[in-house]
């Protein structure tokens, strides 16, 4: 039986933390499969998901380990939290395309980049990523929490004559979209008050200021 982590999971040993994870779920789907099967299939299913559970963990520390000596740590994103802090999302984005090992640090920066661009679905998506790589992340998890808060506390919309920059609302469907607040005076002082306080808590996720005057 083989003990290296990467052959276990069925990767290489120069696989990101993406390429694990994504094989490790469907490794695990399959094995979940056959874990209530009668006799020897069960109990060698249940045995084969302890193996790859133990292997998941140890590829991902050897991957972020990796990660930290080729020089992609916390100061491989300056360039990406610079250009937020700029207001320029498609800077952010290049420089995030750049960076080739995608780790959990990286769908959080990507996540960021979608809520600057107001594409709160996908920046949803991007953490939950996130998450799912590094459980147990308080940031990323402080994070989940107040951007799932300002999902609920959006609403539906219609675009306005003359509105350059309005993103398209998601269907019932789940499609991805981008959504921006209405801008009529009724509701534009509170809707204001609400995208500062949420962007405020991820400027103090990031460990930065990407908010100059909060």
């Amino acid at each position: 039986m083989p003990n290296n982590p990467f052959v276990i999971i069925g990767v290489s040993e120069n696989a990101t933390q993406s390429e694990i994870l994504d094989a490790y779920k469907k490794k695990r789907a399959e094995l979940q499969e056959h874990l209530f099967d009668a006799g020897e299939a069960g109990d060698n299913a249940a045995r084969k998901i302890t193996e790859l559970d133990d292997a998941y963990q140890q590829a991902m520390e050897i991957a972020m380990d990796r990660a930290t000596v080729s020089g992609e740590g916390e100061s491989t994103f300056e360039a990406v939290k610079q250009a937020i802090r700029n207001k320029n999302p498609e800077e952010a984005q290049k420089a995030l395309d750049n960076i080739s090992n995608r780790s959990a640090e990286w769908h959080y920066y990507q996540s960021v980049v979608f809520y600057e661009k107001n594409w709160l679905s996908d920046s949803k998506k991007q953490l939950e990523i996130a998450l799912s790589m590094d459980e147990g992340n308080e940031k990323y998890s402080r994070a989940l929490e107040n951007l799932k808060k300002k999902i609920d506390g959006s609403r539906p919309y219609e675009k306005q004559d003359g509105a350059s920059d309005v993103y398209h609302q998601s269907t019932s469907q789940g499609r991805s979209y981008q959504q921006r607040r209405d801008a009529d005076a009724a509701d534009g002082c509170c809707a204001a008050c609400q995208a500062l306080i949420c962007a405020d808590c991820c400027c103090e996720c990031m460990g930065g200021d990407l908010i100059r005057c909060c």
